[in-house]
């Protein structure tokens, strides 16, 4: 067995049992990162006991989670959740199974949002099931209370950085959504959508636009 240079200045390392390294720095790496996991998740659920979190769940720092008594709030396993991601529920909130929220996501519901599998969210993606009434021009928005309706996505979303998804919307399974939408509308499953307000411009299938 011999050492090696490796890295600036020809500084030597131990190589693993078969002389490369970087095998042995890698796997390491990845313990590390298993541990740091697990731990993370661990001391989430103990923190945050109205939310229920499956195996293998990632749970970053700065995470945020206001939950009411009586909120059903669930993410399935494998879901990720980045740095600074905002998590805020008086009603139901359900993610599935390895849907990952890029850092300084919003998540806030007051009736119901429901999330399917596989998904993709880009940072600074806010999904809302609320937002202010104004109908009324003589009495302060402030004071009109809120409209609230469920958002449902389905399976194998992409939702791109930045984008808004209002309350009302229904998302079809496998559909991609541009960065800095504002989905305003239901969209169909399959279908390619961008601008403000939300429009479709494609089908990933390559299928007709529908009206």
């Amino acid at each position: 067995m011999t050492w090696e240079p490796s890295g600036e200045g020809g500084q030597p390392s131990a190589p693993s049992a078969d002389g490369d390294p970087d095998a042995d720095y890698g796997t390491v790496s990845r313990v590390r990162g298993a541990v740091r996991r697990r731990l993370g998740l661990a001391v989430t659920r103990l923190r945050h006991q109205r939310v229920t979190f499956g195996r293998r769940c990632d749970v970053r720092s700065g995470a945020r989670f206001a939950v009411a008594r009586g909120a059903e709030v669930r993410f399935g396993p494998g879901c990720v959740l980045d740095h600074g991601f905002t998590l805020e529920s008086s009603g139901r909130l359900l993610v599935g199974d390895r849907t990952v929220f890029g850092h300084h996501c919003t998540l806030a519901s007051d009736r119901s949002i429901v999330i399917g599998t596989n998904c993709l969210f880009g940072e600074f993606t806010s999904i809302r099931d609320h937002d202010h009434a104004f109908d009324g021009s003589a009495t302060a928005i402030l004071d009109q209370g809120r409209a609230t309706a469920p958002v449902t996505i389905g399976d194998d979303v992409w939702v791109g950085a930045k984008a808004t998804i209002t309350r009302g919307v229904t998302i079809g399974s496998g559909t991609v959504v541009g960065a800095h939408a504002v989905v305003t509308r239901d969209l169909p499953a399959g279908c390619v959508a961008v601008g403000v307000p939300a429009r479709v411009v494609r089908m990933r299938d390559g299928g007709p636009v529908p009206d």
